[in-house]
């Protein structure tokens, strides 16, 4: 008996996710303007920074699809290196809290402890430390494409005006719409909308994550096979791709304060700009079956966060048949 036909729209991460989980029960292929191995910037997953930091959530859904996701990828990191992803210690400082009543995540991760009140920074009112996951996206995205055209993925490179046309291409009735900022046109969701992101690219051999949040959003995320790590990070609503030169200097000062002067020897003058448009949605993610259509989309800069659970979902919310079921 042959397999159900969908179309994925989108190549990103969470489409690449999305046909890896429904290939082994559907005949699937995949169809997008830019597809692994492209650097453009007109889509994010290239350049997210990547890292598997857990979102903060009371939402049982989001978290189970967090988990999902966690698991998949360190199922991956202890089996293929060559996938890009890896294990990395991951130091977590918060300025704005003084305790982990919001870790939800503390039971799922590795070598959680606090850091004593002694140990953190200037400025700093909290802090973690624990084992989590890196991946480097521009080795990850092309291994999956690999992976999923042994698995008889067809991948198509087509930029479609709407989802009726994506039908019409492929001749499938179920569609998963995993176009990112794409949805605001083919879902007509005036939700959706880019955040822009800056960040460097360095060469370094300083091989631990470290994050703070609160009052700022600064991070270091070494790039498995690379020799560097991403540095960052700023959001904004510009949707230029412009380089802010003024921002590397206040970048690099932030990364230095929390990781004890790591950094200090950077040139700014040798380093890589990176600017991404992150796909962004007031309200969050949407993971919704609306007739044949299942939207995955929205999750920002969460999306290899998200990916893999956000897959399972769609999978659950395909093979229910008529239902409606939203997140």
């Amino acid at each position: 008996m042959s397999k159900e036909r969908v179309t994925i729209i989108g190549a990103g991460i969470t489409g690449l996710a999305c046909a890896h989980v429904l290939s082994s029960s559907f005949d699937v292929t995949i169809m997008a303007r830019d597809l692994p191995g492209d650097l453009g910037l007109n889509w994010a997953s290239p350049w997210a920074g990547a890292v598997f930091h857990h979102q903060r959530t009371t939402d049982p859904m989001l978290r189970k699809m967090q988990r999902d996701s966690f698991d998949f990828y360190h199922s991956l990191a202890n089996s293929d290196a060559s996938s890009g992803v890896k294990i990395y210690p991951m130091t977590e400082y918060f300025d704005t809290k003084d305790n982990d009543s919001e870790v939800w995540y503390k039971d799922l991760v590795a070598d959680y402890h606090i850091i004593p009140k002694s140990d953190l920074p200037s400025g700093i009112t909290f802090g973690v430390k624990y084992t989590t996951l890196g991946m480097n996206p521009q080795v990850l995205l092309p291994w999956l494409r690999r992976k999923l055209e042994k698995a008889s993925v067809e991948f198509i490179r087509r930029e479609v005006a709407s989802i009726s046309q994506a039908r019409a291409l492929t001749g499938s009735k179920l569609i998963v719409n995993a176009s990112g900022v794409g949805a605001q046109i083919l879902a007509h969701d005036e939700a959706v909308r880019p955040v822009r992101g800056q960040t460097m690219f360095v060469k370094t051999d300083f091989e631990e994550l470290a994050m703070l949040e609160g009052t700022e959003y600064t991070y270091v995320i070494p790039r498995a096979g690379s020799g560097g790590a991403i540095i960052g990070g700023i959001k904004s609503d510009r949707l230029d791709a412009d380089v802010d030169a003024g921002l590397r200097g206040d970048i690099l000062r932030r990364v230095n304060r929390i990781t004890n002067g790591a950094f200090k020897d950077v040139d700014l003058n040798s380093v890589e700009d990176i600017i991404g448009f992150r796909p962004g949605r007031k309200g969050g993610p949407r993971v919704e079956r609306e007739g044949d259509v299942v939207h995955a989309y929205g999750v920002e800069g969460a999306g290899y966060i998200y990916s893999f659970g956000v897959a399972a979902r769609v999978k659950t919310l395909l093979e229910g048949g008529g239902r409606t079921s939203k997140l």
